[in-house]
């Protein structure tokens, strides 16, 4: 009886270990034929960037890159504003003015409140420094519908030269404030960008007049 016991031993705890080896996944010596699964690449937690670390980011390369002002250019920018005087109109006008400051060369001062044809005659009477009049106008009429009481805002500018006040270059955008209406969609690139804050849609708009000024920067008048 002893012997016995002694010889189903070893036998029984094979019998229990190859299952537990199976039910584990573990490779045995007697399990050379099988392959480990593949582990799933993991996939990535990175967020994707927003539009405004996008735009960031892409501004901050052409500034690394070459793309600023060879030499000084001062903007005397004025602003000509709604008659309800919204909070953001002066916020807007406050980035734009920040936004040009922060560009190699670039030094933009304000003048106060001027509308179109005193902002031209500005210009004519200055030597050096450009004039740039951010003009304000309550967005009201979107979608083909009338929003009366709109908080939402299209956003121009307007270059004139110096010397002569001629018109060089001119834009738009839209800000269209959180808890707005709401009713008009981005068309960009063919159309103008809207912005949800109010700090955007003043860079916006100095981002494209930087760009203007890279283009024309061959015929600035020279110091």
């Amino acid at each position: 009886m002893t012997r016995r016991r002694t010889t189903s031993a070893p036998r029984i705890k094979g019998l229990i270990l190859v299952p537990l080896l199976l039910f584990l996944d573990v490779p045995g010596k007697g399990q050379s034929g099988r392959r480990a699964p593949r582990s799933e690449p993991r996939s990535s937690s990175a967020v994707t960037p927003g539009t405004e670390e996008i735009d960031g980011a892409r501004k901050v390369g052409n500034e690394n890159s070459n793309h600023k002002l060879g030499r000084p250019v001062r903007l005397l920018v004025a602003r000509q504003v709604t008659k309800k005087r919204l909070p953001s109109e002066t916020t807007i006008y406050a980035s734009f003015i920040r936004r040009l400051n922060e560009f190699t060369n670039v030094s933009g001062a304000s003048i106060g409140d001027l509308k179109r044809q005193q902002a031209i005659l500005r210009a004519r009477g200055e030597t050096e420094s450009i004039v740039v009049l951010v003009q304000f106008e309550i967005d009201n009429f979107q979608e083909g519908s009338l929003v009366l009481n709109s908080p939402d805002l299209e956003v121009k500018y307007f270059i004139f030269e110096p010397g002569t006040g001629q018109e060089k270059a001119k834009g738009k955008g839209y800000y269209q404030a959180i808890g707005g209406a709401g009713m008009r969609k981005d068309n960009w690139p063919n159309g103008p960008r809207i912005k949800i804050t109010v700090e955007a849609a003043g860079i916006e708009a100095a981002d494209r007049v930087h760009d203007w000024l890279l283009v024309a920067e061959m015929n600035l008048p020279q110091n």
